[in-house]
């Protein structure tokens, strides 16, 4: 009986030993901002596929529309 429960335990050991290791979930992306150019009134203007908003420092920055 004793040489049965360790035979399982070693076999158990060597399976959990084998298995593949988890993958690291994948981290969120960091935000890109862009600089906006201003016009002669000296209002911001965004490039295409960017909005304007205000970025954490408070600061005007283009942010990216797609994901």
């Amino acid at each position: 009986m004793k040489l049965k429960c360790f035979t399982a335990g070693a076999v158990a050991i060597l399976i959990a030993a084998c298995s593949q290791p988890e993958e690291p979930a994948p981290e969120a992306p960091t935000p890109v901002y862009i600089a906006p150019e201003y016009n002669k009134l000296g209002e911001p203007i965004c490039p295409v596929n960017t909005v304007l908003s205000v970025a954490e420092a408070g600061r005007t920055v283009c942010s990216s529309t797609t994901s």
